[in-house]
């Protein structure tokens, strides 16, 4: 058995392969924002109810479960974007399908303006707990950016849904002709534009193709699709937000250990020029050398 590195601010992950099984060990919240309302365990009873191919959950425990290792391939970089965007419209309609009345003791809130508050709010209290803030205003990022989010309207029209949360290629296990959509550890229960914002960070489609997703999704759940496109939006910014902030936070982190940092920060800044693209990659890595060189 030995440890995996994890990106989840919930867990790091053990392997016993020969068991078929990952243990997670997780806590409630972690640094990057999230806070998880509704225990995992009750998470999978859910996927349970659906057509969603996912790993089952073997053990729970007060602070770690057991999770089915799914044998199986990761989705090749050349996986045609129009298969992608099939799998992903067809997860989040069988999500927006499951009846989630037994969860929602565990929601602090009840549409989708409560939700984008609440995610802000989390983020807020990362961001007052932040050592380099200061460091981070230097090169554009603010707390004001995150604050302004809040008084942006959303369609409370829009039923909320259970989402995944993190629906990319390295969370798809292709196995012959089904593919399983794994670490649900970000999943709970919120709005569908959330869902599909986090998506489109991570793939580059053509107008045409954002068009057909934003058509399937607002005739499927019979919604405005106007304001589906707005408040995808809005949460597309807020990603970019937050992934600046907190990659370049440890990229400060890292250059005052003396560390290299060049690699977050490059990541970072992919988020950054996009809601900050008048400061180049080079003056901001200048920046961090000269905050603590010496």
């Amino acid at each position: 058995m030995k440890k995996i590195n994890t990106s989840s601010p919930f867990t790091f992950i053990m392997d016993d392969f020969s068991k078929g099984r990952f243990i997670r060990t997780y806590k409630r919240s972690g640094l990057n924002g999230y806070k998880r309302y509704i225990p995992l365990k009750h998470i999978y009873k859910l996927l349970e109810k659906s057509n969603i191919k996912h790993p089952r959950l073997l053990r729970n425990r007060f602070t770690y479960v057991d999770i089915e290792y799914i044998e199986g391939s990761a989705i090749p970089e050349n996986f045609k974007k129009s298969l992608m965007l099939n799998l992903f419209c067809n997860n989040l309609i069988d999500m927006g399908s499951i009846d989630c009345r037994d969860i929602m003791k565990y929601i602090p809130y009840r549409n989708n303006q409560g939700y984008l508050n609440d995610i802000v709010n989390n983020l807020l209290a990362v961001l007052d707990k932040l050592n380099n803030y200061d460091n981070l205003e230097r090169v554009g990022l603010r707390r004001d950016m995150v604050v302004a989010l809040k008084s942006i309207e959303l369609d409370n029209t829009r039923p909320l849904s259970l989402i995944h949360g993190d629906f990319n290629s390295e969370n798809i296990i292709m196995r012959g002709n089904d593919y399983f959509i794994i670490d649900w550890e970000l999943a709970t229960y919120g709005d569908i534009a959330y869902e599909i914002a986090t998506h489109l960070i991570f793939f580059d489609y053509d107008e045409d193709e954002k068009a057909a997703l934003f058509k399937r999704i607002s005739e499927t759940f019979n919604i405005d699709i106007n304001t589906l496109v707005g408040d995808t939006k809005t949460y597309i910014k807020f990603e970019l937000i937050r992934r600046a902030f907190l990659k370049f936070n440890r990229a400060i982190i890292l250059a005052k250990k003396g560390k290299p940092f060049d690699e977050i920060l490059i990541d970072g800044y992919k988020y950054y020029a996009q809601i900050c693209g008048a400061v180049t990659l080079e003056n901001i890595r200048d920046t961090f050398r000269g905050l603590y060189k010496g």
